[in-house]
This record gives structure tokens, sequence and C-alpha cells, in this order.
């Protein structure tokens, strides 16, 4: 029989949870739920689990009879960088030698900060000689894989493996696309992962930076479908009502207000909300499209919490006029029996991380094979016996000698101490001063912290606009520019690559953001079918600096840093052009 194991997938507002057969040829599904965050404990990946979410896991774990005692995370990050290599046809064994021993040409960072891990894709050449692996490999930070270890040892459990999300979809679906090209769109709450998959090989994989959270929060807004305060329950309207309509026919002018209903208008703004979305995973799509060669694309396969919604795959098939279809079956999987009563597309992560997961370890858990060979290895024609002795009888003299060191420190000790309880005596008129002062030092404190509680970086977003007029090269075009309180998201046009990585790299000197966390998510190369010109889409998300931070005078050793930065987007520019 099969070990089972808990599958794991954080949201930001939900946190899926199955229980399944653990790397098992054939595949079952025991138990599936959902539970809700409460407070939002992940960004980008990166989780901060508190005691009460911890909490909120254990007793779900309990309430559903989950006794499995290992674990697999599934993650999804724009942290983790990903390139598609060939190396040598060897034993594959090796391939993780060969991997490690050339990862400073697939990723120009500092490796020491990051796991690495690969999948084989397929093989390249059709004589035995010539052959050679294609692999994934992708690169994660050591740093953000700590939260979710930290989890499982506060929930008692055993991390089994952390998977990647894009991963753990392919195993559910690569049976199911064994024959031509599919693409598969996994949509979620705030962003979305795009997928090909051709004759059951992964062959393509890129994030978009939007998913159905606005989507969700206008039917929030609104009272046309009735009151709606949680998340729960705004997915569920959305899948059961009609609430993503195509845009109708328009009437004549006299008579347009006169014909919307509440409900006409209602579905205009979440059509407005969800426009994003849509154009966001066309482009993606366009883009393979325009690289992939040989036959066109069979279809589309659309899952995740959002494929689910009424009107999405309508609304998809007819932007890009292909096929779309909700993935309700995959071959090789009874899913309409393991989900009667559920949507499976919200689950299609979880379920898939367990048959074949990348495997991201911490550094720490390959320290017990060493200790293990240390331990087998020495001691062999030591003479225990007489080192014990000699052990003994040395000991037996240093005991001797420092006996007679307490007896002529004590007098002096008491002598001091005689002293000090005098001098703590006369010190006493100082306690109700000293208290006084301590109680004034936490108000002030205490109001220091409600002030700090009540600034925000959108105080400054003015500051920043300025800085981003100011700074930004002029032939970038700023097409649309989202912002809140922790991160500002914008999308750009521009004519060539190479303005991609200027525009980036002068971004990484502004004062108002964190260098490091200026990253692009997406870049999509685009033709004008009219003036036959080029231009490069893109889009940057980047981290603001802390409330009242002060940019420090650059070192030389601040400089190497920003070339580094460039040489990373550089590395990104490359990876938009390998597309097979």
């Amino acid at each position: 029989m099969a070990a089972k194991a808990i599958t794991i997938e954080i949201g930001y507002s939900l946190t899926k949870i199955c229980e399944v057969d653990y790397k098992a040829k054939t595949h079952k599904i025991y138990k599936s739920f959902t539970v809700s965050n409460g407070a939002e404990v992940i960004n980008d990946g990166a989780l901060t689990a508190s005691p009460e979410y911890v909490e909120v896991l254990r007793r779900a774990l309990a309430t559903n009879h989950v006794k499995a005692k290992q674990v697999v995370f599934t993650i999804t990050s724009s942290k983790i960088a990903s390139r598609e290599v060939t190396i040598p046809y060897v034993k594959e064994n090796r391939i993780a030698d060969v991997v490690n021993a050339n990862a400073t040409d697939y990723f120009p960072v500092d490796l020491s900060k990051y796991q690495l891990a690969y999948t084989i894709l397929g093989t390249v050449g059709e004589t035995k000689g010539a052959q050679q692996y294609k692999l994934l490999v992708m690169a994660v930070p050591t740093a953000l894989l700590s939260g979710y270890y930290e989890l499982a040892k506060a929930l008692k459990l055993e991390v089994a493996a952390i998977d990647y999300a894009s991963n753990s979809i392919f195993q559910v679906v690569k049976d199911e696309c064994a024959k031509g090209k599919h693409i598969v769109v996994k949509i979620d709450e705030r962003s979305s992962l795009v997928m090909a998959v051709e004759n059951s090989v992964l062959t393509f994989t890129r994030s978009v930076s939007y998913g159905f959270e606005e989507v969700m929060e206008t039917v929030m807004n609104t009272l046309c479908w009735g009151e709606v305060s949680t998340v729960e329950e705004a997915i569920r309207v959305l899948q059961r009502n009609e609430c993503i309509v195509a845009e109708q026919e328009e009437v004549s002018e006299g008579a347009e207000e006169v014909a919307k209903s509440a409900k006409d208008r209602a579905q205009e703004d979440v059509r407005d909300a969800v426009v994003p979305l849509i154009n966001g995973i066309t482009r993606v799509i366009d883009y393979y499209a325009s690289r992939a060669s040989g036959e066109g694309i069979e279809r589309i396969l659309i899952t995740g919490a959002g494929a689910d919604f009424k009107g999405m795959a309508e609304l998809l098939a007819r932007e890009t006029n292909m096929q779309v279809t909700v993935l309700k079956e995959a071959a090789g999987w009874n899913l309409m029996r393991n989900f009667k009563n559920e949507c499976f597309s919200e689950y299609i992560a979880c379920v898939g991380a367990a048959v074949a997961p990348l495997g991201f370890k911490q550094e720490t858990e390959k320290r017990g094979k060493d200790k293990k060979a240390k331990k087998e290895g020495g001691g062999q024609g030591t003479n225990w016996a007489l080192l014990a002795y000699t052990v003994f009888g040395v000991g037996l003299v240093a005991a001797a000698a420092l006996a007679a060191v307490p007896l002529i420190g004590y007098a002096r000790l008491t002598k001091t101490n005689m002293e000090l309880k005098a001098q703590a005596g006369s010190l006493e008129d100082i306690i109700p001063i000293y208290n006084e002062y301590v109680a004034v030092k936490a108000e002030r404190g205490m109001a220091g912290a409600m002030y700090e509680a009540t600034e925000s970086r959108n105080e400054g977003l003015e500051e920043f606009l300025g800085e981003l007029e100011d700074k930004l090269p002029a032939n970038v075009n700023v097409v649309s520019f989202s912002s809140d309180s922790y991160e500002v998201t914008i999308n750009m046009e521009v004519q060539t690559k190479d303005d991609v990585g200027a525009a980036v790299e002068q971004m990484r000197t502004f004062h108002s953001l964190i260098p490091e966390r200026v990253t692009v998510t997406s870049i999509v190369e685009e033709e004008n079918e009219e003036s036959g010109e080029h231009t490069v889409n893109f889009t940057v998300m980047a981290a603001y600096q802390a409330v009242g931070y002060e940019p420090e005078e650059e070192t030389a050793e601040d400089a190497g840093e920003v070339e580094n930065g460039a040489a990373e987007d550089a590395a990104v520019t490359d990876e938009a052009d390998t597309v097979e």
C-alpha cells in the first residue's frame, strides 16, 4: 500500500489541502478541503505563518481526520527563475552533477543563496551518439523555503518535498496532452500561470501578473447577487451566476441609460475587471504561438479557482478565437469520482504535487549523510582502554588542584558582596525616579508605534511619480500603472529588448524602490501589422522602500550590486527568447 502524504498550496486568501498517495503509479485522493487564511500570510511565495494561522491548519487537519505525517508544499513565485537547457546524454544519476557544474552559466547570480532542481523535458537528436537531454532547470532562493519548513515543524509534519506549481499541474495533464500542442492556464487570485504541453512534454511556462482578485472584489462591492462578505462566498457566486458576460451590442444613444438595469451595470463592472486578466493571458499565448513551429495549438485548458467562473471560458475563447475548455477530467485520473461535490480546478496543483515533485530542499537537510559518514569512518586501530585510563588519571590530578581554588576566592567574594549591599542601600532613593523614567519611555514608544502604523507609502506616491518622470528613459511608454501600500506594477512599451534592460536598470536607482525587488514578470514582443513596427511590451513589479527610508551614499560595493542587477535583467531577456 502506497504511503500517504498531505499536499498544501497556500494562496493569498485560501489554503488548499489534500491527502493523497505519495509517488504512486495509481492516483487516489482521499480528502480535500479549503481553509481560510484569516490574515495574509504569503507574499509572492514567501510564507510567514502566524501562530493563529498554524492553529487554524492544525484544527482543520484534526477535524478532517488527516493522519499522514509527510507534507508536500507546492509554490508559485516570480522569484523562482527557470531556464531551458540542453546537456550531454549522461546517466540519469549524473544529471545533477552536470547541472550543478554549469549552474553559473544558467543563472548569473550568487548561487550560494539558491537551491536548484530540474525536470527532464525530453531528448534532442535522433542518433544515440548525438542525443542530448533537454531540461527545465529552476533556481529558488533558499530564504523562500524556510517559511515552509517552519510551518511543517509547527504542525509536527515532515517535509517530503517542495514542488513548483507548474510541475505539479504538468503531472496531472501530461497524459491528457499526449498528442498535439495544448495550452494550460491556471487562474489564481493575484496571478495566472500559462503553460504549453506538446506530446506530453512541458515546453513553455510563463507567469501573468493578473488574477481574479479584482473580479472578486467587484462582486463583493455590489448587491446585485446578494450580500457577499467573504472570499469563499464571492468565488461561489462567480461559479453559479452569470457575472462574466461578453460585451453586448450597443443600444441607441437615447435609450442607453434607460435600457441598462442594475444587473447590466454590475456585469459591465465585472467585465471591466476581468479584461486585464484576459488580455494578459492572450498576450502570452500569442507570444508562444508566434515562436512555436509546426502545427498550431489544438486547444486551451483552463484550471485554477478562476476557471470555474461562469463565462470565463467563453470570454477567453472569444478573445483568442480558439477552443477553450475547463479541465474537468484528465487521463489517468478519476477526478469526477474524487471531487463529486467540489470544483476540482481549485485543487489541481495539490493533487499533482505528490506525483513527481521537483524536491527543493534546504541545505541543512544534506548534513545528515556527512555526519553518518564521519561516524562510520573513524576509530579503527585505537587502544580505547589505555586512552580511558590515561584520561581518568589526568582528570583526577586536575580535580584535586581545582578543589583548592574556590577556598581561596571565597573570602574575597564575601567581602565584595557586603560592599555591594551597602552601596545598594544608599541608592534606594533613585528607584522611584527610574521607574517613572521607564513608564514615560514605554508611553513614548507606544505613541511612536501608533504614529508609524498610520504611515503609508501611498502618501509619497506623488514623489514616486515625479521620480518616474525624471529618471525613466524618454523612449519608454507607460501603458498602465497600479499601486498599493507595498508594491507597484507598471506595464510599459519600448522598441527593443535592450531598452527593457535599460529601463529596469534605471528603475533600480529609484530611491523609493528596493533595487533587488524590481523584477520583470512578463515580456512580449509585438508587431503592428499595418505599420510593421516592432514593440516590446513588458511588466515590471517593484516593492517600495520602507516608510522613512533614506538612501545612503553609493559606495563601490553598491555600484557592483547595480551591475549584478543589470546582469539579471539580461538573463530575463535571454529567457524570453528561449522558447522551443
